[in-house]
């Protein structure tokens, strides 16, 4: 498998700003209201990640509420079905999960090692709704722009979705319909989106 050095400080610039700039701040009922200044994230160290991974989003936050910071990634890579299905004759539940080109959208959690190789802590399967970008809030909460595999990687999210970690993955806590490219954390801690 071929590696590469990936310096992931995709999102970092792009969220520094805030007030004029179109952010909206995402309440707990799901009203907007203009955001003044962004947190900006922290990025990831520099990883070897697969040449066959396209990460569309990274944050460096504890999601796992474990005292360290992870490397949180919105990737998309080659569909690969669960192993599992080999053994059985039912169709797979994720076989509609990819875009036109065979890609499937991950979350995925990882530690990383001083030598930029990382440790897998979670991740997820071919999601059904795509993760286009994430951030996590101050409390932990991971928060996801979601699209659809037939608008693709690059078209505007479609929804909202606040995720809690439950020690063996991630749990729905809330979903707003809305539409966005972009999700940060404004200065009270509270997701903002443009």
């Amino acid at each position: 498998m071929r590696h590469f050095l990936l310096p992931l400080w995709l999102t970092g610039a792009a969220l520094a700003g805030g007030g004029g700039s179109g952010w909206q701040s995402v309440h707990p009922d799901g009203t907007l209201t203009p955001a003044g200044a962004l947190r900006p994230p922290r990025p990831c160290p520099p990883l070897r990640l697969p040449a066959d991974w396209d990460v569309r989003s990274q944050v460096y936050a504890d999601v796992t509420g474990d005292g360290t910071p992870e490397c949180v990634l919105a990737v998309w890579r080659p569909w690969r079905d669960w192993p599992i299905t080999r053994w059985t004759a039912s169709p797979s539940p994720i076989t509609g999960n990819r875009d036109a080109r065979g890609d499937s959208a991950h979350v995925l959690v990882l530690k990383p090692l001083s030598d930029g190789s990382f440790r897998n802590v979670w991740g997820g399967s071919a999601l059904y709704q795509p993760v286009t970008a994430l951030t996590v809030l101050p409390d932990g909460h991971l928060v996801t722009l979601e699209g659809t595999y037939a608008r693709g990687r690059a078209a505007p999210a479609v929804a909202l979705g606040e995720w809690s970690w439950t020690g063996f993955g991630f749990r729905l806590e809330r979903r707003f319909a809305l539409t966005a490219r972009e999700v940060g954390v404004d200065a009270s801690g509270q997701p903002a989106v443009r």
